[in-house]
């Protein structure tokens, strides 16, 4: 069947489902802006980075109480990094005899912000929990999130000494080649507002990653697995 014609039969047949299911079907929007960091990092000075995340909503009603969703979101992990000259103090202070002198002062690098950016598309499959409750609603939600890799790379803004400008660069990570699929696990509370049939909610919500892959070493192929934290704020708006 050919897409101009599959399409409206599709339509016709969601519009006489619907009258039925209007109640137990859900299509909604979410938005998550979050704080992800890299537990135990090999660098102390890692830091946690801001990221996005953004996707639509797919919820099937499980009686009174307990909503079942899926969806497809774009997602980022990632963290932060920043240095100046004092970073790199004692390896500019050799005294030319074999030791240091804490009598040289710092290089005047400026100030250097290093970003790692993982981004992914992700499928996630969650069972909610909700409060009885008419317009206000509180909601209690888990599950598992599959996620494919897309994309790592590195940011880099470099604040050059003596006001001499910003240097901006991106690059895409390398000697790194991250599994393709990954698997993620999340937890969210929060509260939803029912407005005839629009629905808004909002909450805290966490989610934790182990990144896997393999890193290129001398000694050839070497694996990893690096465990990230996500934590922020769920809202968006959900229609029935």
């Amino acid at each position: 069947m050919r897409p101009i014609t599959f399409l409206p039969v599709v339509c016709i047949l969601f519009l006489s489902f619907s009258g039925t299911a209007q109640s137990r079907f859900s299509f909604g929007v979410e938005l998550f802006p979050h704080l992800s960091w890299e537990q135990d990092p090999v660098i102390d000075d890692f830091g946690p980075r801001f990221s996005k995340h953004a996707g639509m909503q797919v919820g099937y009603q499980l009686g009174q109480n307990f909503r079942l969703q899926s969806g497809l979101a774009y997602t980022e992990i990632g963290n932060r990094l920043q240095l100046d000259g004092n970073d790199f103090l004692w390896g500019n202070q050799h005294d030319g005899q074999g030791g240091f002198d804490p009598g040289i002062p710092a290089p005047n690098i400026g100030k250097v912000t290093y970003q790692t950016i993982n981004r992914f598309i992700e499928a996630p499959l969650r069972l909610t929990y909700l409060s009885p409750g008419e317009q206000t609603r509180l909601y209690l939600s888990g599950g598992i999130a599959a996620r494919v890799h897309i994309q790592s790379v590195g940011k880099i803004r470099h604040e050059l000494p003596d006001n001499g400008g910003v240097d901006r660069r991106t690059e895409p990570v390398s000697n790194v080649d991250f599994d393709r699929l990954q698997l993620s696990i999340l937890g969210s509370a929060g509260v939803e507002m029912n407005l005839g049939g629009t629905t808004f909610f909002a909450g805290p919500r966490i989610q934790f990653q182990q990144l896997t892959g393999e890193s290129e070493a001398l000694n050839g192929p070497n694996a990893f697995e690096l465990g990230y934290v996500q934590l922020g704020l769920e809202f968006g708006v959900r229609f029935y």
